[in-house]
């Protein structure tokens, strides 16, 4: 498709305009100029390309798109900060690449500042004057690559009613994919791919309908961590749903390591509440394949396992609260496919029939996390599928909320 075709609204001249469609380069040299120039409905197509820049959005309800997914790469150069910093609403990025950027992909946040690195979010207004939290109101970020940057690949803090689809990312320190300090953050997460990161999917004191569900998380460190933690604000973290995921062989000691990080887990839920994980495979692991444990100072709580498949971990199911801790506090398994647990008995011990069960605390033994690999030095990943469709029609303004998906019609993935 050749982009010189396109029908584009006039520019020059006009103080207001109605939304149509921006070229770069044809109708701008940059991303950011394309941005710069940009009223709300825009869509920005960009021609492929190698683009060294950072992309600051401040413009509510558009669209940039990339002409080809593994063509349009943005190159931080391990110097620049961050490939897409989104702190307006309605915002998605769709069909490209970002990789080498010394702290994110993309990030959409609603404190106006890129996490608790920097010290910049030392001084952000994370609560409002009636205490409050305010957010981003809806993102999408749907065919796009991340990889080799230096924190996130795709980074949702204080951000809700969001859509990640369709998307990869491989070689982070920290996570391939963020969900953070949200609440609600109505969000789902569906057919992404993440690898050889220390996480895939962090959701720290993400809270209320997020959905994780139909994707692959493989050779992480840590698969995927619902998680309640003092740094940020909203904790404990309540309501995710992780369901119909393949997780696979996340004791990866070849990746970038995180910080103080955990190794070996497929899904760790470490002190989050009400948190629903079913119909998963789960392989592969050496510390454990799914567990629900004590992540100081908290305990997890109403938690519900049920209808996964696990194989080939040390311990396939594991409950490991505090010592602390004498009962089940609402954590139950259920009809699990598995072979090894703590305790034994784990779905006798803790059954899901809404009551309280006496338990043992278990000094579970974790292995020392090894040293990983600079992210830098890690090797860029194969070329991804493109977005289908027709890359010029512009889309309507993203809804209020994201479609959830239909969990029972979810059933345990294939290896």
């Amino acid at each position: 498709m050749m982009l010189a075709a396109l029908a584009v609204v006039p520019l020059a001249g006009c103080s207001a305009r109605e939304p149509g469609t921006l070229t770069v380069p044809g109708d701008a040299s940059s991303i950011q100029q394309a941005v710069d120039k940009a009223v709300p409905g825009d869509l920005i197509l960009v021609e492929p390309g190698t683009y060294n820049e950072e992309v600051e959005i401040d413009v509510d309800d558009i669209t940039i798109r990339g002409m080809d997914r593994n063509g349009v790469v943005l190159d931080g150069s391990d110097t620049l900060r961050n490939g897409f910093k989104v702190t307006s609403d309605g915002v998605s990025i769709e069909n490209l690449t970002v990789h080498s950027y010394r702290l994110n992909g993309v990030i959409f946040t609603g404190s106006g500042a890129v996490g608790h690195f920097e010290e910049e979010y030392r001084d952000a207004p994370q609560v409002s004057d009636d205490g409050t939290v305010p957010h981003l109101e809806r993102f999408r970020v749907a065919h796009v690559t991340t990889y080799n940057n230096g924190l996130y690949g795709i980074y949702a803090f204080q951000s809700r009613n969001g859509v990640v689809v369709d998307s990869y990312a491989s070689g982070h320190p920290d996570s391939g994919l963020y969900v953070g300090q949200c609440d609600p953050c109505n969000t789902v997460v569906d057919g992404v791919t993440m690898e050889n990161n220390a996480i895939g999917y962090y959701g720290t004191n993400a809270s209320g309908d997020v959905y994780v569900v139909r994707s692959t998380f493989r050779g992480n460190r840590i698969g995927i961590t619902p998680n309640s933690q003092l740094q940020e604000l909203l904790s404990p973290q309540r309501e995710t749903y992780v369901v119909g995921n393949l997780v696979l062989d996340n004791d990866n000691p070849n990746t970038p390591p995180v910080a103080r990080g955990f190794y070996g887990a497929g899904i760790a839920v470490g002190g989050g509440v009400s948190n629903y994980i079913a119909r998963n495979y789960v392989a592969g692991h050496d510390v454990y394949g799914i567990g629900v444990v004590t992540l100081n100072p908290f305990e997890a709580e109403g938690n519900t396992i049920v209808g996964n498949v696990l194989t080939d971990n040390r311990y396939d199911l594991v409950y490991g609260p505090s010592s602390q801790v004498v009962t089940s506090h609402g954590n139950c398994f259920a009809e699990n496919t598995f072979t090894t647990a703590i305790p034994e008995d784990i779905e006798q011990a803790l059954p899901c029939d809404g009551n309280e069960h006496e338990v043992t605390a278990v000094d579970l033994k974790y292995p020392r996390a090894p040293a990983g690999s600079d992210y830098r030095d890690m090797a860029a990943p194969p070329a991804q599928p493109g977005m289908p469709g027709d890359l010029a029609a512009r889309p309507g303004p993203l809804p209020a909320q994201p479609q959830y998906p239909d969990l029972d019609a979810i059933g345990v993935p294939t290896p």
